[in-house]
């Protein structure tokens, strides 16, 4: 069927509104297309067409199925004069029967307003079948989903995988570090020695082996000044291991160490470094020194357990 109006637009100074359906009759929920056209003279100047804010339906029973879009162009009308349109399309549909009487659209143009031609859709009843004969099936239609739609239905789907991948990473974490948890478990179960009781023993072993009777002069020196490294991150949590002897000897200031302690300790580590770090040869006196003073400095730091009296 071709294009439908009824009755002519109302025309202000060049300027009107037409409205046209592609079809006067459809089947109920079968879709058509309304098309309006606004149009205004070139010579008008410049301006803008108002248009109503119809969201899903249209006055006279008409749903809005989809937009299908806007179009301006410059034509010829019909006695030959140049004017620019506007052409919005709508696909619409219809769901009661019988014949709809479609109102006049409205647009504002400057002070003005247009009113467009009224339309009349026949809305038609699917036909009865024959009595005791089952209907045939409807034709397929295609539905195309939009990516909101799209993104509605995939979301639950995107939070189950992403939770599921997220579990099951942690799982495979968890069981990779089984082992290492459970060493550590074990090691903090054990007893852990007292700082001193250790240094003390290591102390006395370097003494007992004398490594330096064998040449092996800064091994000895250097056994030495580990231990009691050791024992001062231990005993005073200061990280000995990591500084140099002129740094540990500005952080003994913060440190509760007597100052004929520190500078005992300092003494040490001092005739240690020498051996380590410079071609100096001490005498078999100084290695019993630095060992004699190690001892002796442990055991004045020592931390004595007080007594619980009952």
């Amino acid at each position: 069927m071709g294009i439908v109006t009824c009755a002519g637009p109302l025309s202000i100074e060049g300027q009107q509104v037409l409205m046209m359906l592609d079809t006067s009759a459809i089947a109920i929920g079968e879709p058509t297309v309304l098309r309006i056209q606004a149009d205004r003279d070139i010579t008008a100047g410049s301006g803008t067409f108002l248009w109503p804010e119809w969201q899903d339906t249209i006055p006279g029973g008409l749903e809005i199925l989809k937009v299908l879009g806007a179009d301006t162009a410059a034509v010829e009308n019909e006695i030959g004069n140049n004017i620019i349109r506007i052409e919005r399309t709508y696909e619409i549909t219809a769901w009661d029967s019988g014949y709809l009487a479609v109102p006049p659209v409205v647009l504002v143009w400057g002070a003005d307003t247009l009113t467009s031609n009224p339309l009349l859709l026949n809305v038609l009843l699917a036909p009865p079948g024959e009595p005791g004969q089952i209907a045939g099936h409807a034709d397929i239609r295609r539905v195309q989903w939009t990516w909101k739609e799209r993104l509605q239905r995939w979301i639950p789907w995107l939070l189950i995988c992403t939770a599921a991948l997220g579990l099951a990473i942690f799982l495979i974490r968890k069981w990779r570090n089984r082992p290492r948890l459970e060493a550590e478990q074990a090691s903090s179960a054990k007893i852990v020695e007292p700082a001193h009781i250790v240094a003390l023993r290591e102390l006395e072993r370097i003494e007992k082996e004398a490594a330096w009777k064998k040449g092996q002069v800064k091994i000895h020196h250097g056994a030495v000044s580990q231990v009691l490294r050791i024992y001062f991150e231990r005993r005073f949590n200061y990280p000995a291991m990591e500084r140099s002897t002129d740094e540990l000897r500005k952080g003994l200031v913060n440190l509760p160490i007597r100052a004929k302690e520190k500078e005992l300790i300092l003494e040490l580590l001092s005739i240690t470094d020498l051996v380590k770090f410079a071609k100096w040869n001490p005498q078999e006196a100084d290695h019993q020194r630095v060992v004699k003073q190690g001892i002796r400095f442990v055991e004045v730091t020592t931390v004595v357990p007080e007594n619980n009296e009952e």
